[in-house]
C-alpha cells in the first residue's frame, strides 16, 4: 500500500516544480544557448550512443567534451514536443497532445509564456531555423511567440509548404526533408550567431532531419553504412559540425551551452529505419524507444567532459533549465511541468533526484527503475503497418527499467505493490493534471467541435472509399 503522504508530495512538487533547485547566473555571465532539434531520430542512431553503421564525429564531440544524457524524455510525436520545450510544461496541458496540421486550425496559444518570450525579456536575441510545427497558420508564426526572426518551415495553404524569413514566403517547396535545404539552414542559423555575437543569444535549430522521406544532399548520398537513412544522419551531423565551427572561428564556445537531442524515437514501419539501441520500438509509442532519446549537453569549463548522467530528466526542464541560466523568472501563473537541472550540467550530485518520476499523462508512469502501462502499447503505434512480429504490451504491464531497459519481460505479478503505487501516483497526478489545462489556440472560425467532425468525416469517407467485400 502506498503511503498517503508520498503521493501527496508528489503532487505539491509538480504544482512547486521549478522552485526547487533554483541555481541563477549573474547578468554579465549569461550563456548564449544553441538548442538543437533533430526530428524521428533513435536513440541508437549516434556513434556516441552505440551506433557502429553510422559515423556522427561533430556530435560526438558535444559527448566527448560534455555531458551525455541517458534518460532524456520527451512526447512520442512531432509537436506535442516542440509544445513542451516552449512551455516547459506537458503538451497536453497547452491542448497540444497531437501533430498539429494546417487543416487543423489549431496553434501554440498567445497566452502561452514560451522559452524565447523568457529569454527575449532577460536580453537575449532569439531565433529560430527549421521546423516549428505549433500552427501552420500566420498567427502562430513563431514572431508571435517570443522569437526575433524566422528561417524555416509553414504550410501556406492546405497543401503547399512553403520556407519562410519571418512572415515572407522565401519559395514553395515539395519537401522540407530534402537535402538541398541543409546548406541553407545551415546557412541561416551561422548568420544568426554571427549577427548577435556581441550578446546573449537563443538559437532554437530545428532540424527537419531524419523524418522521412529521406533524401540525402548529393554530397552525402552513399556516405553510410546505413542507407539513406543513415546518409541523412551523417548530414545532420554535418549541420552540427557547421555551428560548432562558427562557434570556435567567433571564440564563442566558452560561454556557449550547445544541447542537442531528438523530439521522439525513430520511424520503424519504414525500410532502413533508424535504431531504438537497446530500448523497445519507436515514434507513437510510449515504450522507452519512443520517448527516451539522445540528448548531449556541452558547456566548456561549467559541465565535465566526458560525463553523463542516468538521471531522469526530459524536455519539460528546458524552460526552467534556461531561464535559471539567464536570471529570467520561471511563469508563476501556471503549472510548469519541468525543473530546473542546471545542478545536473554542473556535475553535482542531488539526493532525491530532481525527477523521481516521469509522467505520460494518463497512460504511463516511470518512478525510479520502475515503469508501469496504465494503457496498452501496439509495436510501431495503433493501426501501423509492417510491424510484424512486434510483440504489444497490455495495460498494467510493469518493467523494471534497470534490470530491463528494453522491456522485454513483464514483471507486474511478481510486484503487485509496485503496481499499485504507481497507479496512485498516476491518480494522483491526473486530478491536479485535469484541474490546470490551458486552451490550445483556435483560428477564427475553428473549434474543437469543428475538428472532431471533420475527423469523423474523414474517417466516413475513409470507409466508404474501401472495396465491398
Amino acid at each position: 500500500m502506498i503511503k498517503p503522504h508520498f503521493s501527496t508530495l508528489f503532487v505539491q512538487v509538480l504544482v512547486l516544480c521549478s522552485a526547487v533547485f533554483l541555481i541563477t547566473c549573474p547578468a554579465a555571465e549569461k550563456p548564449n544557448i544553441i538548442f538543437i532539434l533533430t526530428d524521428d531520430q533513435g536513440y541508437g542512431d549516434l556513434s556516441c550512443y552505440g551506433s557502429e553503421i553510422i559515423a556522427t564525429p561533430n556530435i560526438d564531440r558535444l559527448s566527448d567534451e560534455g555531458m551525455k544524457f541517458e534518460s532524456f524524455y520527451v512526447h512520442n510525436r512531432c509537436s506535442p514536443t516542440r509544445a513542451a520545450l516552449m512551455t516547459g510544461s506537458h503538451a497536453g496541458r497547452t491542448g497540444i497532445g497531437s501533430v498539429v496540421y494546417r487543416k487543423d486550425g489549431k496553434g501554440l496559444n498567445r497566452d502561452e509564456i514560451t522559452i524565447a518570450e523568457r529569454l527575449k525579456d532577460s536580453g537575449y536575441a532569439t531565433g529560430i531555423v527549421g521546423k516549428w510545427h505549433l500552427g501552420e497558420w500566420e498567427p502562430f508564426n513563431p514572431l508571435h511567440h517570443g522569437f526575433d526572426s524566422f528561417y524555416g518551415f509553414m504550410h501556406s495553404d492546405d497543401k503547399t509548404t512553403s520556407l519562410f524569413r519571418n512572415f515572407e514566403i522565401v519559395e514553395n517547396i515539395k519537401s522540407k526533408t530534402d537535402g538541398v535545404h541543409s546548406p541553407k539552414l545551415l546557412q541561416a542559423g551561422i548568420d544568426f550567431i554571427q549577427s548577435h555575437q556581441d550578446k546573449p543569444f537563443f538559437l532554437y535549430y530545428a532540424s527537419p532531419l531524419p523524418h522521412t522521406k529521406w533524401i540525402p544532399h548529393k554530397d552525402f548520398l552513399g556516405s553510410s553504412k546505413q542507407g539513406t537513412y543513415g546518409d541523412v544522419v551523417q548530414e545532420i551531423d554535418w549541420q552540427v559540425g557547421g555551428l560548432l565551427d562558427t562557434l570556435e572561428e567567433l571564440g564563442l564556445v566558452e560561454n556557449t551551452l550547445v544541447i542537442f537531442a531528438s523530439d521522439n524515437g525513430p520511424q520503424l514501419n519504414a525500410d532502413g529505419h533508424g535504431s531504438a539501441g537497446p530500448l523497445r520500438d519507436g515514434k507513437w509509442t510510449n515504450f522507452e524507444g519512443g520517448i527516451r532519446v539522445p540528448c548531449l549537453m556541452r558547456w566548456p569549463g561549467k559541465i565535465p567532459a566526458g560525463s553523463s548522467n542516468n538521471e531522469i530528466t526530459g524536455i519539460i526542464d528546458m524552460l526552467p533549465t534556461f531561464c535559471s541560466l539567464a536570471g529570467a523568472e520561471i511563469p508563476r501563473d501556471r503549472v510548469i511541468d519541468g525543473k530546473n537541472i542546471l545542478p545536473y550540467l554542473l556535475g553535482k550530485t542531488v539526493e532525491p533526484p530532481i525527477h523521481e518520476t516521469f509522467v505520460v499523462p494518463g497512460s504511463t508512469i516511470r518512478h525510479g527503475d520502475w515503469k508501469l502501462l496504465l494503457k496498452g502499447q501496439s509495436p510501431g503505434g495503433n493501426g501501423n503497418k509492417g510491424m510484424q512480429g512486434r510483440l504489444p504490451a497490455k495495460a498494467g504491464s510493469l518493467f523494471n527499467l534497470k534490470d530491463d531497459p528494453g522491456e522485454t519481460t513483464d514483471v507486474s505479478s511478481g510486484h503487485p505493490d509496485k503496481v499499485e503505487q504507481l497507479e496512485a501516483l498516476m491518480t494522483n497526478f491526473m486530478i491536479e493534471y485535469e484541474a490546470n489545462q490551458r486552451p490550445v489556440g483556435w483560428m477564427k472560425g475553428y473549434s474543437a467541435e469543428r475538428a472532431i467532425e471533420a475527423k469523423r468525416a474523414s474517417k466516413a469517407k475513409k470507409k466508404a472509399s474501401k472495396p465491398q467485400q
